[in-house]
């Protein structure tokens, strides 16, 4: 059936087209492409406008030549209307923001050496559209990835544009190099410029694949969830700042994460959580970590545990009236560094034999002088005790140990919830402190580094 468009609806979607296309100019497409595109565009056919968008290429060009569909589109329907048909319209507009979301699907990631480190699915669950939605995914380099989950409240075709500004500043100030924090701030910044009532609620994540170093910053999205390899899922309570574009001036600071072998994410846009029953229970309290930890994820892929939560938030909504459109992406880690052999001790002084048993058996297979066995037990042990001293009673320690005879060194991590601490600059009895200068004192490198439900103290160590 042909739909009716009015004059009014295709001029404001004329102007909006323009308008995204200036904004893009301003944020990545560089200067003189856009402004052959965008210059006059009332004198030129849809032929020398699609050649135009050709020529800019890559993800920007596709993005300019839906957008002159779209307003060709327009200026179609409104030379065949013969007067206002609201349902019609509603419709029409209706298509119009489907065929903007679907151009902010992100490619395939290339087959890369990195790839093999993790795996991903992404997806959007289709449904009614309370807000306009998006993930992401690309590399920055050979060893690091990003990914992102979004969306706009709202969902009219200003709000779909919108989206694709938010999607596209995200991408181009990431690429630029700088830190996670000062990439939101100066994504915000610009979203502010914009004005309007329109703000994105972002998930933004930078992954290293060589060491599984995940950080994240929360701009008023979804909390996400984590599951250790031998764990359940678990809310990652981290703090959630002002959404992107709502102020001005917002202090955003990124979390960070240390990925294990087998440790999954699950990252999504609120209004998966935002699905009612027929109680009026919301999805996000009654049943969405029930449904991961049932999942069985550990013989599932991604895309099928994906599936299965789409499935379960269907089920769990009373009619389909009810199911909302959301995104949502799962991250399975999957290398790990084969390097390291690792051992769980609790943080008490009773199980530093534990320690001392794992170092020697470690050293021993490796070969190691008896000389450099002995000193490197005893920096294992002053760690130990350093972090029994920052840790809540009876934690979990992980001990990482990598011998690397090629590089003539030994690498060890200590990973355990020390509440950011640094255990070498803590304050105390002198023997803490006689400790402390012990460790620096003796390798290469001594670093502490803060995470989200554990913090690490690493050392890297010569080899006689």
């Amino acid at each position: 059936m042909q739909t009716i468009m009015i004059p009014v609806l295709a001029t404001l979607l004329l102007c909006a087209v323009v308008a995204l296309l200036l904004i893009l100019f301003l944020v990545l497409i560089p200067m003189r492409r856009l402004k052959k595109l965008t210059e006059a565009t009332e004198n030129r056919t849809p032929e020398a406008l699609r050649a135009e968008a050709e020529r800019i290429g890559g993800a920007p060009g596709k993005t300019a030549k839906a957008l002159i569909e779209t307003c060709e589109e327009a200026r179609m329907q409104t030379s065949a209307g013969t007067g206002g048909d609201p349902a019609a319209e509603e419709r029409y507009k209706s298509a119009v923001v489907d065929g903007i979301c679907a151009s902010l699907l992100p490619q395939a990631l290339k087959n890369r050496l990195a790839s093999m480190t993790f795996s991903l699915a992404g997806g959007i669950q289709p449904g009614k559209r309370s807000s306009c939605v998006f993930y992401d995914h690309f590399f920055l380099d050979e060893n690091t990835v990003c990914f992102s989950v979004g969306q706009v409240p709202g969902s009219d075709i200003a709000e779909a544009l919108f989206a694709v500004v938010a999607q596209t500043t995200i991408r181009s100030q990431l690429r630029l190099g700088r830190s996670l924090t000062e990439t939101m701030s100066d994504v915000n910044a610009q979203l502010y410029d914009l004005g309007g009532r329109n703000r994105v609620n972002a998930l933004v994540c930078v992954m290293n694949t060589l060491n599984g170093r995940f950080s994240f910053v929360n701009a008023g999205s979804e909390l996400p969830l984590l599951m250790r390899s031998d764990e359940r899922y678990e809310w990652l309570n981290t703090p959630v700042y002002d959404p992107l574009g709502a102020n001005e001036s917002v202090s955003y600071r990124s979390e960070i994460l240390r990925l294990d072998q087998g440790d999954l994410l699950f990252l999504c846009t609120s209004d998966l959580g935002e699905m009612k029953n027929s109680s009026g229970e919301l999805f996000r309290d009654m049943e969405l970590l029930s449904v991961l930890n049932r999942s069985r994820s550990r013989c599932r892929s991604t895309e099928e545990l994906l599936g299965f939560v789409q499935n379960e938030a269907s089920a769990f909504c009373e009619s389909d009236d009810d199911i909302l459109s959301y995104a949502a992406i799962a991250i399975e880690y999957v290398k790990g560094n084969r390097d390291f052999v690792f051992t769980l001790v609790r943080s008490v002084p009773e199980d530093a034999p534990l320690v001392t048993e794992f170092m020697r058996k470690t050293l021993e297979e490796g070969r190691i002088d008896p000389k450099d066995r002995a000193k490197h037990i005893l920096l294992a042990d002053e760690m130990f005790t350093l972090c029994c001293r920052v840790c809540g009673a009876d934690a979990d320690v992980k001990i990482e140990c990598a011998i690397k005879p090629e590089e003539n060194i030994l690498h060890l991590k200590m990973l355990a919830p020390m509440g950011g601490k640094d255990p070498l600059d803590i304050g105390g009895d002198a023997s803490g402190g006689i400790a402390a200068n012990y460790i620096r004192s003796h390798t290469k490198r001594a670093t502490f580094e803060a995470g989200v439900g554990r913090d690490m103290l690493e050392i890297i160590s010569e080899l006689s």
